[in-house]
């Protein structure tokens, strides 16, 4: 059972023991200059969007959240200084990892109980139920697998011991088995393009290699996976048809209100759909089940903006950093993984709101900021060079 307050007070400590650290060093200071103005613009329309919400007392609750994201992103940036630094992140992102994807597979050992909410039972005839793990919800759960698993393979690959690239194998191979198992289509998407985007940018060599391994895997899915992949582009599925209503209001909704949005938080956004009458589908409106809308709604036109700026402006500092010849192997691997997380999580978020629970957008902020220090370490070393 976990509070959000603990994410916020974990952070808040870390934050005050890196200042009371730093002052034992004469250059240390609070790294804001990496992050790129496009995150420093998005963290800054946050704290504006939440004194104009068209309902403050809706949105401060969400405010913490991202205050919790904005103290894990600082804290790691400033402090990551070293490739060792990295690998104790990646190791234990992928412990977490593996912890997580063994409790899915207990959960389905022990049997999980088909949810009618979460499939479509007439497409999807003989789907066992879908697990969770630890995070209330099959679709939450598998968006935390897609963050951390190629994270895993990163640390696999560019670990110095067998251990590490033990640990780092055997949790991206159970973390991908517990993702067969959440059944959740937009994570498994994005793990998709995850897999292609880090193969291009390690060795393209191997993209016919990666092909014919995905030809082989999907030659030996369980039918019950093979057949939920086949839903993915189909209309008469409730689960992908109930999403069109929750467009149409989004669209709507910015079309009254494109600049300021609602304000801070799925709570706001929720609050102003059903005051305007907006909605008009089976089930309540709960997001907009689409990330670049949600943050639309929420931060207004020009959060949206530079949010997906920030990230395609790190994935392209990451790329350029990988590039660099002088890159040390685990800083590059770091970057690899970190860049490959974030774009297909960013490609998952076109089908699923994927901060509607603030753990998972606690941990793709600090799968961004792992991806941040790794393009700071490069560039030092770079230039030390």
């Amino acid at each position: 059972y976990w509070n959000n307050a603990y994410s916020f007070a974990g952070f808040l400590l870390c934050f005050l023991l890196a200042v009371a650290s730093g002052m034992r060093k004469r250059n240390f200071r609070l790294d804001l200059a990496f992050l790129g103005p496009w995150i420093v613009a998005f963290g800054a329309m946050i704290l504006v969007a939440w004194p104009l919400s068209a309902y403050p007392s809706l949105s401060t609750r969400f405010l913490l959240y991202y205050v919790t994201c904005m103290l894990c992103v600082v804290v790691i940036v400033s402090t990551v200084e070293t490739w060792r630094h990295l690998t104790r992140l990646m190791a234990f992102s992928s412990l977490a990892l593996l912890v997580m994807s063994l409790a899915g597979l207990y959960q389905r050992i022990q049997g999980v109980e088909v949810n009618p909410s979460y499939v479509d039972m007439n497409l999807n005839k003989g789907m066992p139920g879908r697990v969770w793990s630890f995070y209330e919800n099959p679709n939450t759960f598998a968006e935390v697998l897609l963050l951390l698993i190629p994270v895993a393979i990163a640390y696999m690959l560019c670990s110095k011991g067998w251990l590490g690239r033990f640990l780092g194998f055997f949790s991206a191979a159970v973390g991908c088995v517990a993702m067969a198992m959440t059944y959740s289509r937009a994570s498994w998407v994005g793990l998709a393009f995850a897999a292609v985007v880090f193969v291009v940018l390690w060795n393209r060599k191997l993209i016919p290699f990666g092909i014919l391994a995905a030809l082989v895997v999907l030659a030996i899915l369980p039918d019950t996976v093979f057949n939920r992949i086949l839903t993915i582009f189909n209309t008469s599925d409730t689960s992908t048809n109930s999403r069109f209503p929750l467009y149409q209001a989004a669209g709507e909704f910015l079309q009254q209100r494109p600049v300021l949005g609602a304000g801070l938080g799925s709570d706001a956004v929720r609050q102003a759909i059903g005051d305007l009458n907006l909605f008009h589908g089976k089930d309540h409106f709960v997001h907009c089940h689409n990330i670049y809308l949600q943050v639309w709604c929420e931060t207004g036109l020009v959060g949206v903006i530079s949010f997906v700026g920030g990230i395609l402006w790190t994935f392209k500092k990451g790329c350029r950093a990988v590039a660099r010849a002088t890159c040390d192997p685990v800083v590059r691997m770091t970057i690899l993984g970190g860049a490959a997380a974030l774009m297909g999580t960013m490609v998952c978020g076109l089908a699923d709101y994927i901060w509607n629970y603030p753990r998972v957008m606690c941990i793709f902020w600090f799968v961004f900021a792992l991806t941040i220090a790794g393009i700071k370490v490069c560039r030092r070393e770079t230039e030390a060079a």
